[in-house]
């Protein structure tokens, strides 16, 4: 017997369509059939089971979550089984809460330990609960060794007591929250001067459970201060150390007046910049000639012209030490009286960060591919051990995830790389035309063939051919392509001279070959040479944490293309991007942020001005109004779905997506979860204009 609560539960409209849809309880209730295996041994071992909880298998096909508490009846008298009975509880509303507990607490966890401000929490007993890798780079301790000790014990002992007032207070809620200057002891004995901001982490009775202190290493700001106050009490004496300082320091410094002649120069910048010898105290910077580029000295006349600073400003050397990278400071001069008399100039050689840098890079990409998900990464190790065999390759994807990029890395990273690479879109030619742009035709092959044509076959010699979309192309084709694959040889369209063929062969496909296979439309001999090795390339949505890196490759394109300064993404735009379906995957992310960079003025990239359908997730609108449109089309109660893609598409089906895609038939090809081409097919099949 089943009551209607659970046929409710699992979306039947009673409970005898509920039992005859479910003739098999194991295989077809249960969406993990060991899920009964596992309660019928309880129910045999314990005679009841409490609270277990699995998957029921709905009757739309979606599943939902059952805690199931049920025992065994028996005959008093013999002790036979005479039946189970069984409580069915849905918990799916509760177990989709605690899905979100769990990334929020993730996020939490992200968010803490990657933050370049340290971070840590302090329990009620002032012991450390934990902390993250800033906060023990400026301590110098282990999070272990931190997890012993309170944070009295390292602080300094000037600062002990007002800290420990502070936190009596935060905790007894008088306040909630207080920021102080103090020094904290560094494991190896040294002083650490920190900013510190701390507040109180309550329950949701307002009980105290832990304190977050946050800190920044604000030891160069004390010492420059305590320098500053120096200067004023001891001014001759600091004036030496200065100097001394000046000479030693590793960085170039040039000092120069607002007429940009110079004051004073360092010994470092003979060893920074190439022309550091060549310059003298009272010399005239404008005058120099050369073939310095001299960026150094805009930057400077810079400062001059505005009376700013420029900060952080990167060049790369052109002349003398090509490869050599500096990031330039420039900041106002000012004498004694606080008057503008001139700006100093520093410049530091960075070219080893630059070469780390280029490294952490090179890890996240691989030849074009952008990615750092151990998907990718995975990838990229498959990729390096393709690319010196001549083993045909099958790469399978959806539509943008960068198949293209693929064959290129696997083309200009092997032995053919000096060869040709020949891509041919096998989807955007006719049967004929594909086997003559494929193969090659002989003069008077057919109508319009006036003279003999090299085919990409021939084009591709000593090289690589990357046959896009092979998916789509004709029976007939498909046997020429085997013979080349097999054989390594071809012959033009009307001609009957055997060619051979050293190529290598890449193919991709959006499709599933399989059920081409099934349905006819593909040879399986083929499929089988085709798929030597195969690289499956994840739709974005499945690597979200290489979002972030291919925004900022993008971005850093289109700045380029259009002559604009982006600084990032708004926080709002990058939560969109993570949590957008991306159906156009990598493809349309690009011309996302393409569009997105034409609006955008500079600066912040802001929802507004990306497309309208992203702004708005027009796309699960649109996949929604199609099952509606679909759910009331006219037919038999119980026929199936059709496939998307395949050839069970009907008239209404059609009609129902292009009228919930405003007549655009590349959205509606999208709705539908086929490309455009299989679109138009079924559209003439069915006689749809």
């Amino acid at each position: 017997m089943v009551n209607p609560a659970l046929a409710e539960i699992l979306g039947f409209d009673s409970v005898e369509e509920l039992i005859n849809h479910f003739r098999d309880l194991r295989s077809q209730l249960y969406v993990d059939p060991q899920d009964r295996d596992t309660m019928l041994r309880i129910l045999r071992e314990q005679g009841r089971i409490k609270d277990f909880e699995t998957r029921f298998n709905c009757k739309d096909g979606s599943a939902k979550w059952i805690s199931l508490t049920a025992r065994e009846v028996r005959d008093p008298s013999t002790g036979e089984l005479l039946y189970i009975e069984g409580l069915n509880i849905d918990i799916s509303a509760r177990k989709l809460v605690e899905c979100a507990l769990r990334e929020s607490e993730e996020n939490f966890r992200h968010t803490f330990d990657q933050s370049p401000i340290g971070a840590s929490m302090v329990g009620p007993d002032s012991l450390f609960l934990r902390a993250n890798d800033a906060f023990c780079r400026i301590t110098g301790y282990t999070e272990e060794e931190l997890k012993q000790l309170t944070f009295a014990e390292i602080t300094h002992s000037d600062e002990r007591a007002e800290s420990l007032y502070q936190y009596e207070r935060v905790k007894r809620g008088e306040i909630d929250s207080w920021e102080q200057d103090k020094r904290y002891i560094h494991k190896q004995g040294h002083e650490v001067w920190v900013h510190l901001s701390a507040g109180m982490v309550r329950d949701a009775l307002g009980h105290p459970l832990y304190l977050l202190p946050m800190v920044q290493d604000i030891s160069d700001r004390v010492a420059t201060e305590l320098a500053m106050r120096g200067i004023h009490a001891e001014k001759e004496r600091l004036r030496a150390n200065v100097e001394a300082v000046f000479r030693s320091i590793p960085d170039a410094i040039i000092t120069v007046d607002t007429d940009m002649r110079i004051i004073q120069t360092n010994r470092a910048l003979s060893e920074v910049c190439c022309i550091g010898s060549e310059l003298t105290q009272g010399q005239d910077l404008a005058d120099l000639s050369g073939s310095c580029k001299r960026a150094c000295f805009s930057v400077l006349r810079s400062t001059l012209e505005t009376r700013r600073p420029v900060l952080e400003h990167r060049v790369e050397c052109q002349s003398h030490s090509p490869g050599k990278v500096v990031v330039i400071n420039s900041s106002p001069l000012l004498d004694s009286e606080h008057n503008f008399a001139g700006a100093v100039l520093v410049i530091r050689d960075i070219t080893r960060l630059a070469d780390l840098e280029k490294r952490l890079t090179d890890l996240h990409s691989h030849r074009g591919i952008i990615g750092k998900s151990k998907v990718m990464q995975d990838i990229y190790a498959v990729l390096d051990h393709l690319s010196d065999v001549e083993s045909t390759v099958l790469i399978t994807g959806e539509s943008g995830t960068g198949k293209e990029l693929v064959a290129e890395a696997l083309h200009f990273g092997g032995s053919r790389s000096k060869g040709p690479l020949v891509k041919v879109n096998c989807s955007a030619l006719s049967e004929s035309l594909l086997e003559s742009e494929i193969f090659g035709h002989t003069r008077g092959a057919f109508t319009g063939a006036i003279r003999d044509k090299v085919g990409r076959f021939e084009a591709a010699e000593k090289g690589t051919i990357f046959l896009d979309e092979i998916g789509d192309v004709s029976p007939r084709i498909q046997l020429n392509l085997l013979r080349v694959l097999e054989r390594k040889e071809f012959e033009r369209v009307g001609d009957s001279r055997t060619r051979k063929a050293n190529v290598r062969v890449l193919a991709a496909t959006n499709v599933d070959l399989l059920e081409k296979i099934r349905q006819g439309l593909f040879r399986e001999d083929l499929y089988y040479r085709l798929k030597v090795m195969v690289i499956h390339l994840p739709p974005l949505r499945e690597r979200t944490e290489d979002i972030p890196l291919l925004t900022a490759h993008f971005i850093s394109h289109f700045q380029a293309t259009f002559g604009k300064q982006f600084s990032k993404c708004s926080e709002e735009v990058m939560r969109l991007f993570m949590t957008y379906p991306w159906p156009g995957n990598v493809r349309e992310l690009k011309y996302s942020l393409e569009h997105a960079c034409i609006l955008c003025p500079g600066g912040e990239i802001l929802p507004a001005h990306l497309p309208t359908d992203l702004q708005r997730g027009l796309q699960a609108g649109l996949q929604a109004g199609l099952q509606r449109s679909l759910a009331s089309a006219p037919g038999p109660a119980d026929a199936p779905r059709p496939r998307p893609g395949s050839r069970g598409l009907t008239a209404q089906d059609i009609v129902s997506a292009l009228a919930s895609a405003g007549a655009n038939r590349a959205k509606a090809a999208r709705l539908l979860g086929i490309d455009r081409r299989t679109l138009y097919r079924n559209m003439d099949r069915l006689g749809l204009s």
